[in-house]
């Protein structure tokens, strides 16, 4: 009787070890079909879990000179396509500066003055009203960006920084006009993990030009592929990409017909599974198209990975159908001398209507 109770603990301690590997493995890939379907538990819910963040009284203070946060926009009210505005996103490789407040135990080392003005080169030879920025310090280094520019006749009173505790690269966005709604989230818990969250977030603002025109413009980044494991980092792009796609479909259901621009470095090239969730949507009006600029040889990529000895489109622009009725062209990257000084990753750019 001794050794059937002892057997009888020996199995329920198997049983439990297993049960413990299986829940760790299904939080560590997040729901991977694959991996669901062999642990024979049921495929993940469409965004049943979701619930985006509440609209705050007012703007954070880097929203700087701002009109009142706008809880609702009437969205019929919006003009028809008007003079184009341009749009200019980078990614800026690492824009640390000195006096940076650091979030993570690593050592940043600042980028270098001729770096920083070959940025602000590439900028002021677009001349956008609205730039997207990835790899941005954080506050002090957008104020430094800022400054640069102002030296050069751009000023952009009307910004949004997006810094996370443990990550030192933020996003950010710079606009000629007001920002009236501010909806980014720095803690975005990722899809089907009681943890882990978005490396850097959602960037979400939407600015208002002196005519009315509206554009709400989503920025993020996802995992780089530097890293050990390179499936693990390509099932985090993907969960990053899923998250990302729910709440580009709540926005959908709740502004329907609000034209809307969505940048990032997605480290997944546009046949990748990233790129391609946030194209597919999660439902047919939250679908996004893919812009497919090109630079002045007709080449469209955007980094040179090294370690692939490739040349990829990591770098890109969605848009959803309500704004690409407005648009003409697929807008273009720039490749003028300064480029290689500036950053890794080319600039892209768009008009917007």
């Amino acid at each position: 009787m001794a050794r059937y109770r002892k057997l009888l603990r020996k199995d329920a301690l198997l049983v439990f070890l297993v049960l413990l590997v299986a829940g760790l493995l299904v939080e560590r890939f997040g729901g991977d079909a694959t991996l669901l379907r062999w642990l024979g538990a049921p495929p993940p819910l469409l965004q049943a879990e979701y619930a985006p963040a509440a609209a705050a009284d007012g703007l954070p203070a880097e929203v700087a000179h701002t009109a009142p946060l706008q809880q609702q926009v009437d969205i019929a009210a919006i003009p028809a396509a008007g003079k184009p505005v341009r749009f200019f996103m980078q990614n800026v490789q690492n824009y640390f500066v000195e006096g940076e407040t650091q979030r993570s135990r690593y050592v940043l080392k600042p980028k270098s003055r001729e770096s920083r003005d070959a940025v602000v080169e590439l900028i002021a030879h677009a001349a956008p009203q609205i730039v997207g920025l990835i790899e941005v310090g954080g506050p002090v280094a957008l104020q430094d960006l800022r400054q640069r520019l102002a030296a050069r006749g751009l000023e952009y009173p009307y910004f949004r920084v997006l810094p996370r505790q443990g990550e030192d690269r933020a996003l950010a966005l710079l606009s000629v006009h007001p920002i009236v709604q501010d909806h980014s989230q720095e803690q975005v818990k990722l899809h089907q993990q009681k943890r882990r969250k978005m490396l850097r977030g959602i960037l979400d603002v939407t600015v208002r030009l002196n005519d009315g025109r509206l554009f709400r413009i989503i920025g993020a980044h996802l995992k780089s592929r530097v890293a050990d494991n390179a499936g693990a980092a390509s099932a985090l792009r993907k969960q990053e990409a899923y998250t990302l796609a729910q709440h580009i479909r709540h926005i959908a259901s709740t502004q329907k017909g609000l034209p809307l621009l969505v940048f990032g470095d997605w480290n997944d090239g546009p046949a990748d599974a990233a790129p391609q969730i946030l194209m597919q949507g999660l439902s047919a009006d939250a679908a996004l198209r893919r812009l497919s600029p090109r630079d002045s040889r007709g080449e469209e990529w955007t980094f040179y990975f090294k370690r692939g000895k490739e040349y990829c489109i990591y770098d890109q622009i969605f848009v959803n159908s309500a704004l690409r009725a407005r648009m003409r062209g697929q807008g273009g990257i720039i490749d003028i001398p300064a480029s290689a000084k500036a950053s890794d990753h080319r600039a892209l750019w768009c008009d917007l209507r």
